[in-house]
């Protein structure tokens, strides 16, 4: 964990991806609270809504992530999208677990929603950073392992 975060401290690239990465956030995150607003008031089912407005999201947020910031053309795009789906998933069962505990305390969907985007800022852009558009999830595990045997 230690030689992660050097070396994610040492790479001079990562404050400017995490700045397009919140910047395309930004972009998406209009996209996504637009169709969950629009969702919610013709009447959806929340789970209809929050997966909905995701899947808004999801498609604009790895196009202009894999085009825009991490130029990422070392991997073909069917298995970036794949790894993409993984990360993606994750932080749809957080987004879903966070808004429906909001509901159920009674605050209101879109407050969850926000606490939600928060809560995954970092694991989305960890997760696409390294895994998504770098060497993919095998190769991560792979290499990981490696080192731990090598130690």
């Amino acid at each position: 964990m230690i030689d992660f975060a050097r070396r994610f401290y040492t790479e001079k690239s990562w404050p400017f991806q995490l700045a397009r990465y919140l910047s395309i956030g930004g972009i998406v995150t209009c996209l996504d609270f637009g169709s969950f607003a629009l969702l919610l008031r013709a009447g959806w089912p929340l789970l209809g809504v929050i997966t909905g407005s995701w899947v808004v999201a999801i498609v604009s947020h790895f196009a202009l992530n894999k085009y825009v910031n991490f130029r990422a053309h070392d991997r073909p795009a069917h298995h970036q999208a794949t790894t993409y789906g993984v990360v993606a998933l994750v932080v749809w069962l957080t987004t879903t677990g966070i808004v429906k505990g909001a509901v159920a305390l009674g605050a209101p969907a879109l407050l969850g929603k926000c606490v939600a985007i928060a809560f995954n800022i970092p694991i989305g852009f960890l997760g696409h950073r390294y895994l998504t558009f770098g060497r993919g999830i095998v190769a991560t595990l792979r290499g990981a392992l490696e080192r731990r045997d090598h130690a």
